[in-house]
């Protein structure tokens, strides 16, 4: 069982701020100084990690053996670099005395430590890092006798770090991030990476049971403990997402797993020949600091050939498309990000004509699906002033589900709102549209066809 207490901060390790921290073998006792500061420090990890932290104290997750960095403001008079071990404060950097006797660290943390300057830069490091190197660490800074830098950093050491996996989530639908290696009766933490900082900093830590939800804009989470994953719901943010998990044993890092989340990439139809404009829909950026293009049009790796230019509105323009568009485009700020997947495919034959009368249910054919490994449909619908949406992402759309044998898309109970345009998409094995077809749904009225009585 966890007993908790609330205590006051020491007011050289963390100021006037109160701190809370939990007891992991119960209450604590007093024990040798060395054992007892081990003990307290790995209850401080813990709690801090499983409540929400203090607004100014970040985390950072680092691999057992490597080097964490303190980054400080070059126009400082001097900075203290401090760590807290309990109730205690050691202090490790003093750039205006680096190597004073006065220094409280411990022997084998001083022998770790280096300043490296370059251009006018220093860098003050630790390397080598240990599990017991975890905890929380302060950076205070001093100019003309102010404090002019104050931020505490969180620790966590582990024995690996690793990710990279990627998933998408279609607005207002739930999705499951799962945690790489976890058991059903291992301590796990899900954090949440705070990209407005250069370095890898995460800030948000999440609630640890089924009934703990976390609510901030743009989405809603929870850990849900049967298996450790990350439901994620409720998600219509464009901002730059990833979380990690922390397996945990014994309050040492086991290993850190990290997912990148975004909503779902966006499927744009274009005909050789058209012009097509990417809007991009970001918002936080400034005059200095506009929103960029990455453009990835190729699946071979090789480089981007064609021409394309971007507008007042920072719109990608295509003044007349060909097929080597075909690819995926990002529109991004420090924060943001807005991607798109453009197909662009052969100028098709005459359309085909679909009637129906309401309630009916209708299958449209897909034309030369055995060219390609793979189709999109998109439709344009009467009531959408012209814009074209892929019928995965149209949110009017459930109703519809499409063939994985020969590709027709199936509408079950068809009303008004299904009238409109479709147009499949044959897609080849290197990526390129290699087959289009497009097929017009009318409305058959009771009295003749085409009637609108």
């Amino acid at each position: 069982m966890f007993r908790l207490r609330r205590e006051a901060a020491d007011e050289g390790c963390s100021g006037a701020h109160e701190v809370r921290r939990v007891s992991v073998c119960g209450t604590l006792r007093r024990r040798p100084r060395s054992r007892m500061a081990a003990v307290t420090e790995l209850c401080f990890l813990l709690f801090a990690l499983i409540n929400n932290i203090h607004a100014q104290q970040l985390i950072s997750i680092k691999r057992e053996r490597d080097s964490y960095s303190f980054s400080l403001p070059e126009e400082a008079d001097s900075c203290l670099i401090s760590r807290c071990v309990g109730e205690e404060k050691l202090v490790l950097l003093n750039t205006s005395d680096l190597w004073s006797r006065n220094s409280t660290a411990p022997e084998d943390l001083k022998q770790r430590l280096s300043v490296i300057s370059t251009h006018n830069i220093s860098f003050y490091n630790i390397h080598n890092l240990t599990h017991s190197d975890s905890g929380p660490y302060r950076e205070e800074c001093w100019t003309d006798g102010r404090v002019t830098h104050d931020k505490t950093t969180t620790v966590i050491v582990c024995s690996h770090v690793g990710g990279g996996a990627l998933y998408s989530v279609t607005p207002g639908d739930t999705g499951y991030l799962p945690c790489e290696g976890a058991t059903d009766h291992q301590d796990v933490l899900w954090l949440k990476r705070n990209f407005r900082y250069e370095q890898e900093i995460w800030s948000r830590v999440f609630g640890d049971n089924e009934t703990s939800v976390m609510d901030e804009d743009g989405g809603r989470y929870q850990v849900v403990k049967n298996t450790s994953a990350l439901r994620v719901f409720n998600f219509t943010t464009n901002a730059k997402t990833e979380f990690s998990c922390l397996r945990m044993d014994q309050q040492q890092c086991v290993s850190s797993y990290s997912v990148d989340l975004w909503l779902y990439t966006e499927m744009i139809y274009g005909s050789e020949g058209q012009t097509a404009v990417l809007p991009c829909t970001l918002t936080d950026f400034s005059d200095d600091q506009p929103p960029q293009w990455d453009i990835d049009n190729t699946y071979d790796g090789q480089p981007n050939q064609t021409v394309s230019s971007v507008d007042q509105n920072f719109s990608l323009v295509f003044s007349s498309l060909t097929l080597n568009h075909t690819g995926v485009y990002i529109c991004q700020t420090a924060v943001s990000v807005k991607r798109y997947l453009l197909f662009v495919c052969p100028k098709f034959g005459p359309p085909a004509v679909e009637l129906f009368s309401e309630g009916e249910n209708v299958t449209l054919t897909c034309k030369d699906q055995e060219k390609g490994q793979w189709s999109v449909w998109f439709y344009k619908s009467n009531r959408t002033e012209g814009r074209v949406f892929d019928t995965q992402f149209g949110q009017s759309l459930s109703r519809v589900s499409q063939s994985y044998d020969d590709g027709s898309l199936f509408v079950s109970d068809v009303s008004l709102k299904d009238t409109g345009e479709y147009w499949c998409a044959v897609v080849g094995r290197d990526g390129q549209c290699v087959s289009s077809s497009k097929t017009v749904l009318k409305y058959r009225g009771p009295f003749g066809v085409h009637s609108t009585f």
